[in-house]
């Protein structure tokens, strides 16, 4: 009886720890950004440069808080405000991020929130292109695959798992 008792309060444990993860979290701690002031003061080189990032960068999970533009097809054109989750040993990367722009890609997968309520898959258009300002769980892809700003210039591109819209 014992035994049964504890692989099913196991088996409870493991489904709230799958259904919270399945929820819209808050906003990250504060303690874990860099925000656009954070990169005036690590800012070096040329503005139209584009920002060089180590590995480690590459393969985290990002938070970004961002402006939207609208959805253009897969693609929404975003302003990074603040990228959080970062340790401290790559926040003069991340820094390079904040305050700049960059194209968040729709994967089949990525799922939008609007308040606690997820947007169905066929209002996820009109959702993104009345939102303002949202949260987006991304990973940075690989430099040689950014996409081009209207000036030709190559801009951070990420997958995105997931958009909070706040506003």
């Amino acid at each position: 009886m014992k035994h049964r008792a504890t692989s099913w309060l196991a088996s409870l444990g493991a489904a709230l720890a799958v259904g919270a993860a399945l929820s819209p979290s808050p906003a990250p701690a504060a303690g874990h950004c860099v925000d656009a002031e954070d990169a005036v003061v690590h800012a070096s080189g040329d503005d139209d440069e584009a920002p060089r990032l180590g590995p480690a960068l590459y393969r985290r999970l990002l938070v970004l808080e961002v402006s939207v533009d609208g959805a253009n097809g897969a693609e929404l054109p975003i302003a990074i405000e603040e990228v959080c989750n970062v340790s401290r040993r790559l926040r003069e990367e991340a820094a390079q991020l904040a305050g700049g722009q960059g194209v968040a890609e729709l994967l089949a997968r990525t799922t939008v929130w609007k308040g606690n309520a997820r947007v169905p898959a066929k209002r996820i258009a009109r959702a993104l292109d009345r939102a303002d300002t949202a949260w987006a769980w991304v990973r940075l892809r690989q430099r040689r695959t950014w996409r081009d700003d209207r000036d030709g210039n190559p801009v951070p591109s990420f997958w995105t798992e997931r958009i909070q819209i706040t506003r």
